[in-house]
């Protein structure tokens, strides 16, 4: 599989949403200029190139959607040289969904856009953080986005939960909605740039539960809920059971397969570490003076996890304690692993592989198709 380079354009930083637990900087009216773009896409696609891999551009914010024109053109820009890279781009954007129409659906579809929808569960929940300037909860404008995606049949797109410490109760609830009204791909965003008191890893873990209860039960009656936590750690235990090397594929790789690019032309290692775009600790180049190499070397040294217990735990090879934008909205350091996330990531996998040691002794055939595919059910 040829890997890719993923330059993510932050468009703007207006929104017209003002989440509570939004870690993509202060919300005002700034958009980044098209020569900005134009430059981002220029040393991204020439780094592409020199390294012999291909190249994503994504899409992000602020809301991207209020710089439609300029999206378009970052499109058609790059398209127009595509014949440059081993294989062709591939298009993603992260939207609230508000501006979200069926025209500029159906031009994402076209062109097979990775669409990925934040949307908080229930209304209950997602009312909680996700709201317009004047309080005002924005469910219903999203709902009617989820709606334009379920008759879309052939866009790519998934849902962007965020579970934080004032929504955690409510997200059982928040997921039997998504189940009910999205037919794609279900993520939990767990927010770890908030504090999370003991009770509320407790509740978190009683929520999480009835969740894993859900999935058992929807595989159950052949209609599996895609929640991508539980399969992604299902797919790990499968990947770390065939070699090590194939586990560590899946581990973060900060300041080297990813720029973000903030408003102004600032390089990040991860489009969650942008920001506002000036912190100087993270920031490795910008477009005028290209990439700072020794400055992306260093993030590359110092990336990973430098956490003790870490390198002593059978789970490591499962866990995101590399994730490098996680560590640091949690401990300020990109290489260090809070408790909380410790604590977490352990009861996450032990519940997936509760839900998956039921399903492969019951031998469900939606659970065997989906991660044994070669394994003849009636033969096991």
């Amino acid at each position: 599989m040829i890997r890719v380079i993923t330059c993510t354009l932050c468009l703007t930083h207006a929104c017209t949403l003002r989440c509570c637990y939004c870690y993509a900087g202060r919300k005002y009216n700034h958009a980044m200029s098209k020569e900005t773009a134009q430059r981002a896409i220029d040393i991204c696609l020439n780094e592409a190139i020199a390294q012999g891999r291909g190249l994503d551009l994504s899409f992000f914010g602020g809301e991207p959607l209020l710089e439609w024109e300029l999206l378009q053109w970052c499109y058609e820009y790059l398209e127009a040289r595509k014949e440059q890279l081993i294989v062709p781009p591939r298009y993603g954007i992260t939207t609230n969904g508000t501006l979200l129409t069926p025209e500029r659906l159906a031009w994402m579809e076209e062109r097979d856009f990775l669409i990925g929808i934040s949307v908080d569960g229930s209304p209950a929940m997602h009312n909680i953080n996700r709201c317009y300037v004047n309080g005002k909860g924005s469910h219903a404008a999203v709902a009617k986005a989820l709606e334009l995606l379920n008759n879309s049949p052939h866009i790519r797109t998934k849902a962007i939960c965020v579970v934080s410490p004032n929504n955690v109760h409510l997200l059982a609830e928040g997921v039997q909605w998504l189940a009910a009204h999205f037919r794609h791909e279900i993520g939990l965003n767990i927010d770890y740039w908030s504090e999370w008191t003991d009770e509320q890893f407790e509740l978190l873990c009683e929520q999480y539960r009835q969740v894993a209860t859900m999935v058992l039960k929807s595989y159950r009656k052949g209609s599996p809920i895609r929640l991508s936590n539980i399969e992604y750690k299902i797919e790990s235990h499968i990947r770390s059971a065939e070699t090590e090397a194939a586990a560590a594929c899946a581990q973060c790789t900060i300041g080297e397969r990813e720029i973000g690019v903030s408003v102004d032309g600032n390089f990040f290692p991860c489009s969650r570490l942008v920001g506002n775009g000036d912190d100087e600790e993270l920031n490795f180049g910008n477009v005028r003076e290209g990439i700072n190499r020794a400055k992306q070397h260093w993030i590359i040294a110092n990336r990973g996890n430098v956490t003790p217990a870490c390198k002593l735990c059978t789970l490591r090879a499962r866990c995101t304690n590399s994730c490098g934008c996680t560590n640091h909205a949690s401990t300020g350091r990109i290489n260090e692993v809070s408790p909380f996330l410790c604590c977490s990531e352990k009861f996450f996998i032990e519940t997936a592989d509760e839900v998956a040691e039921i399903l492969y002794a019951e031998q469900n055939p939606h659970f065997m198709k989906r991660f044994y595919p070669g394994v003849d059910v009636e033969k096991a």
